[in-house]
């Protein structure tokens, strides 16, 4: 494959029907910014509650009027963990909150001003302190989601046995019932000879660690079996075949382990940015599975 092929191939901006690359981006940027004034407008919120040091590492809460123990929805964006922001990231906030669901909108810092490995130690940070905060408030279950580069921070937390158990330990693991993973990218050894590589600068210990279906055969990662929590791995037919057959093989390779997964790819020409943009509607497909699955167990 050329280098100009193989570029093309990690863009999703490339592979919708809708526009060409370059109007779509500014279509999804444009929208992002007014969806998200929208929300903050018209719902009770809490913007840039600080879970770390930095300017970015902060989160916005949806849905402060809420009661104590209502469910959470918890959304990491994406951008190649080099670019975007949760101030353009409220997609879900209006259709959950109207069912009763917080949403929580997490940022984070991002490359090259800090490495993949401290991004994903961001996340779990963040993450506990979102488990422990629901845990003292009776909150009755949380579902984290990620979008992109998002979904595999997010994922991340699957393949961190230590974590995992120190949830469990100081008791809040009971309280994470699902992951939804939407266009994902799971395998990080193919953008070592692409441009997203300037800023991400991986390392070979971060191929190793955190490809998490990668196509060569890799069994170094030993994951415990995880029960009572599902994965939804969903993409749309308009992304990029890459992303769409990484989502398929991370999908295979989470039956290993999980004991509940499912696999969605969405139709009617959904590509890897009206996915999420669709959230703001209840009656989209993946907005009605995430309230199904709320308002399971």
């Amino acid at each position: 494959m050329a280098q100009t092929e193989h570029e093309r191939a990690y863009l999703p901006s490339c592979w919708s029907k809708r526009w060409d690359s370059e109007q779509l981006l500014e279509r999804y940027f444009k929208k992002c910014a007014e969806m998200t004034k929208e929300a903050r407008s018209s719902i009770n919120c809490e913007l840039d509650i600080p879970y770390g040091k930095s300017e970015r590492t902060k989160y916005d809460i949806y849905g402060t009027n809420l009661p104590k123990d209502a469910p959470i929805f918890i959304f990491i964006h994406g951008g190649y963990w080099q670019e975007f922001t949760k101030d353009l990231s409220a997609f879900p906030a209006s259709s959950l909150v109207s069912q009763g669901i917080k949403v929580i909108i997490c940022g984070y810092d991002l490359c090259p001003n800090v490495s993949l490995t401290e991004i994903v130690s961001e996340i779990k940070i963040f993450l506990e302190k979102i488990l422990r905060d629901a845990h003292n408030s009776g909150s009755r279950k949380i579902l984290i989601a990620g979008h992109s580069a998002g979904a595999h921070l997010a994922a991340s937390v699957l393949h961190d046995n230590n974590w995992l158990n120190s949830m469990t330990e100081k008791g809040y693991r009971n309280l994470l019932k699902g992951l939804i993973l939407i266009a994902g990218v799971y395998d990080l050894k193919p953008l070592l000879t692409t441009s997203m590589n300037d800023a991400l600068q991986l390392t070979p210990e971060e191929i190793k660690l955190y490809s998490f279906a990668p196509i060569e055969k890799n069994d170094s990662l030993k994951e415990s079996i995880i029960e009572d929590l599902k994965v939804i791995v969903t993409v749309g037919e308009c992304d990029s075949p890459i992303f769409i057959e990484e989502s398929k093989r991370y999908s295979q390779k989470l039956l290993k382990f999980v004991d509940q997964v499912e696999f969605l790819l969405l139709r009617n020409n959904i590509d890897h940015f009206d996915i999420v943009e669709n959230l703001v509607h209840c009656d989209f497909r993946l907005t009605k599975l995430i309230l199904q699955h709320f308002k399971s167990q």
